[in-house]
């Protein structure tokens, strides 16, 4: 009996150990440092399983500054890392694996200082 309460131990600790959030920097963002801010825009939804946070800025090239570093400091953990730049935009995305799930991160930013920063993934991606 107490060999099988040892096993069942053993099994929880490994399922807990690999269930693990992925503690991005790019989730950092999200810590209310912005909630505040008259030029940033912040939408977070839950649904069927889907967790999405997104934060628009407008003439603010410093928190795009930011992002920008928050992805770059992610890029090494994910994969399917892009950055285009066109004429009057740059588009970066990345793929990052957690729990057997995806979590797609991407920004958009214009010449203006603004842009569109958005997280996205299924719930389980996030524990």
């Amino acid at each position: 009996m107490k060999r099988v309460l040892i096993l069942l131990l053993c099994i929880v600790s490994a399922v807990t150990i690999y269930a693990k959030p992925p503690k991005l920097n790019v989730e950092k963002l999200f810590d209310g440092r912005y909630n505040n801010n008259k030029s940033v825009t912040i939408s977070i939804y839950r649904n069927n399983g889907n967790y999405y946070r997104g934060l628009t800025i407008k003439d603010n090239p410093e928190i795009i500054k930011a992002i920008a570093e928050a992805i770059e400091k992610d890029a090494p953990r994910g994969s399917d890392y892009s950055d285009y730049q066109g004429n009057d935009e740059q588009y970066t995305s990345l793929k990052i694996v957690n729990n057997g799930e995806a979590i797609y991160i991407g920004l958009q930013r214009d010449k203006s200082g603004g842009g569109f920063f958005f997280i996205q993934g299924k719930e389980k991606a996030f524990q």
